[in-house]
C-alpha cells in the first residue's frame, strides 16, 4: 500500500506511530491520586471467619459493627483533615461490609450519590479463598506462607465445584485484576483523588502492583487493618525529570518539563 501511495506522489510520514498501549504497565507514572480503604470491622473479623464466596456478598450477616461504622467515620476524617484529599469518587466492592462503608465516606466526605461508583465485576471483591470460606482467620497464615514461597500458589479450592480452580486467587491473579482496576481508571479519569474501598488482600497486593514491590510479600509490606486509609500518590514527575511516554489514553497526557503542576 505504501510503495502505491509512493507511486501516485502522496506524502507519507517516514516514521510509523509506536503501538498504543492499552493498558497500566506496573509501575509507572499515574494520572490520577488513589485513597485506599479496608472496610471497617464486621461481623467476620468479630467471629474470625473468612468470607470471600461471591454468592454470599449480600448476605446482611456480615453486616460492620458499631466498631466497624466508627472506623469509618475516623477514615474520612484522616482523609479529610489528615490528607487535606477531597475525594472527587468512591469506588467500592459491593460485598456488604465494603459497600456500608462506602456509603459512611461518601455522607462524612459531602459526595452525592452520583459520585459513588459499585464495582460489579469483581474487581474490587476480596480474594477467592475456595475451601477455606468460613474458616478461621488463622489458616490466612499459611496462605501467605505460601505467597512468600510461590505468587501462583493458591488457597484450597472447592472440589465440589464445576470450576474448582475459579473459586481461588493466587497474588498473580489479584495482579491481573489490578492491571485491569487501574487501567479502566486511568483510561477514562484525569486529575482525580478516587476513594477505593475494598478487602484486606486486594489492597495490599493493589499496592504491590503499583509501586513495584514483591507481590508474595504484598501481606508484610502493605497490610490493611480494617477502617485503615492509605493515600497512593504517583502522579509525581520523576526527579530526573525523564517522563516515561506510556499513556493510555490515546494522547500524551504527562505534560512536559516545567509544565507540571
Amino acid at each position: 500500500i505504501l510503495s502505491s501511495l509512493a507511486v501516485a506522489g502522496v506524502a507519507f510520514p517516514l516514521h510509523l506511530p509506536q503501538d498504543a498501549q492499552a493498558l497500566v504497565q506496573f509501575p509507572q507514572r499515574l494520572h490520577n491520586r488513589y485513597i485506599m480503604v479496608r472496610h471497617g470491622e464486621s461481623e467476620l473479623e468479630v467471629r474470625h471467619k473468612i468470607q470471600s464466596n461471591p454468592g454470599m456478598k449480600y448476605d446482611v450477616t456480615w453486616s460492620l459493627t458499631e466498631a466497624g461504622r466508627a472506623q469509618m467515620h475516623s477514615a474520612a476524617r484522616t482523609i479529610q483533615e489528615e490528607l487535606d484529599v477531597t475525594p472527587s469518587w468512591i469506588y467500592t466492592s459491593n460485598f456488604q461490609r465494603a459497600y456500608q462503608s462506602a456509603l459512611i465516606l461518601r455522607e462524612d466526605c459531602y459526595l452525592l450519590f452520583a459520585d459513588m461508583r459499585t464495582e460489579f465485576s469483581g474487581l474490587l471483591d476480596p480474594r477467592k479463598m475456595g475451601a477455606l470460606e468460613l474458616q478461621d482467620i488463622s489458616t490466612m497464615d499459611l496462605v501467605w506462607e505460601n505467597d512468600l514461597q510461590d505468587i501462583s500458589s493458591r488457597p484450597p479450592a472447592v472440589t465440589s465445584s464445576l470450576e474448582p480452580t475459579a473459586s481461588t486467587e493466587s497474588c498473580l491473579d489479584l495482579y491481573r485484576r489490578a492491571i485491569e482496576c487501574f487501567s479502566r481508571l486511568e483510561g477514562s479519569m484525569f486529575g482525580e483523588d478516587i476513594v477505593l474501598v475494598s478487602h484486606g488482600d486486594t489492597l495490599s497486593l493493589f499496592c504491590a502492583a503499583l509501586y513495584g514491590t514483591d507481590l508474595g510479600r504484598h501481606h508484610l509490606d502493605w497490610a490493611f487493618e480494617p477502617g485503615q486509609v492509605r493515600l497512593v500518590d504517583i502522579t509525581k514527575a520523576p526527579q530526573n525529570n525523564e517522563y516515561d511516554p506510556k499513556d493510555i489514553r490515546g494522547t500524551l497526557a504527562i505534560p512536559p518539563t516545567g509544565a507540571d503542576a
